[in-house]
């Protein structure tokens, strides 16, 4: 079990360099909370920096949940006495404990993730649409990762943070 506690503080620290970095980013992109439509997208993607903004912005967003999912959720699991599964039975568990609000909203991010990864999207109306919903369901990353934070600082021993 120690093996295990550990692997998930690993885990925990470098969730909280993911989350670092994708809150910068969307302080640089979304600085005034503006309304995200085609005309401000084809003003963004008319610089070169609005172009690095928005790919950096995507990849920090697909990596946290990526990260989250598919490392960090399994081994909160393990570490909990929890046999992890598939990633929606894992998602279901978190919802349980508290940790996750809405698997369904994780399913439909892992949608959305792929979507702006996987696909070159010409529409530029689509596109904002995305990016919108991609700037709302940030915050649940956030969340998620600070309520298995805390609740690995409330409850599971520190063995070797190093």
């Amino acid at each position: 079990m120690t093996e295990t506690i550990n692997r998930l503080w690993q885990i925990l620290r470098v969730v909280e360099k993911e989350d670092i970095y994708l809150q910068g980013v969307i302080q640089r992109l979304f600085p005034r909370q503006d309304v995200i439509s085609p005309v401000w997208l084809e003003n963004l993607l008319a610089t070169p920096e609005g172009i690095d903004r928005l790919e950096s912005f995507v990849g920090k967003f697909s990596r946290m949940q990526d990260t989250l999912v598919d490392k960090l959720l399994p081994h909160f699991l393990l570490a909990v006495g929890e046999e992890p599964g598939t990633a929606l039975d894992n998602l279901r568990r978190a919802e349980r404990l508290g940790i996750v609000s809405d698997p369904d909203q994780w399913l439909a991010m892992r949608r959305l993730r792929n979507h702006l990864v996987h696909e070159y999207v010409d529409d530029l109306a689509q596109l904002a649409a995305a990016l919108v919903k991609a700037r709302e369901t940030a915050g649940e990353l956030y969340k998620t990762f600070h309520g298995i934070k805390t609740y690995a600082e409330q409850n599971l021993p520190l063995v070797d943070k190093t």
